[in-house]
């Protein structure tokens, strides 16, 4: 579920900070990454039961 949310914006951030909206693409990678370790710690959490 976040990572349907994460990728069509990646491509969105990406482009923002090519076209010099840095602040928007930082915060956009900021959020990605975050939703990253999440789904990272919950993979661990299932593996590991």
């Amino acid at each position: 579920m976040l990572l349907c949310y994460a990728i069509p914006m990646m491509g969105y951030g990406g482009y923002g900070l090519m076209g010099g909206a840095g602040t928007f693409g930082i915060i956009t990678w900021l959020v990605v990454i975050i939703d990253l370790v999440l789904l990272g710690v919950w993979l661990w959490k299932q593996i590991n039961k």
